[in-house]
């Protein structure tokens, strides 16, 4: 089964897109227990009572950067055997300069796939988290994190 991807177009450069996804999590995603600086940094993302752990297992700054989610407790109203779906998933983070002003984010989120009994409501959050938070929080400074 295919895992999910997204890609988006950001004006902005691969420096600062870098810094949003290991310095600046909490400003377009959700609440970071401390930043990422460099490969084997653990760290949490949280809304609420939902959260997830991960280690980071590549680190290319400005490029690429790759969490494994090595802890889950998933929790959405009405989905139920959600709580350890991401366990064990894969989110790489790849930047690629388009030119002076643009470059671009591909996202793959390894083992998220529409088997997944989270996959809907993961899938949309990510469109909306990468192709709306993300990018707003990159070109104007202000993203749209959970709260």
């Amino acid at each position: 089964m295919k895992s999910y991807s997204q890609s988006v177009k950001i004006y902005g450069s691969n420096e600062a897109i870098f810094k949003a996804l290991t310095l600046r999590i909490d400003k377009w995603w959700g609440e970071v227990n401390h930043p990422i600086t460099g490969p084997e940094t653990v760290f949490r993302v949280s809304f609420g009572e939902a959260y997830w752990g991960f280690k980071v297992i590549d680190f290319t700054p400005n490029i690429r950067i790759t969490w494994e989610c090595i802890e889950s407790n998933q929790v959405h109203a009405g989905l139920k055997g959600i709580k350890e779906e991401w366990l064990g998933t894969k989110l790489h983070w790849n930047i690629l300069e388009e030119d002076d002003s643009v470059s671009r984010v591909d996202f793959l989120h390894e083992g998220l796939v529409p088997a997944f009994n989270c996959y809907d409501v993961c899938s949309s959050a990510w469109d909306f988290f990468i192709t709306d938070s993300l990018k707003s929080y990159v070109e104007e400074g202000i993203g749209k994190p959970e709260k």
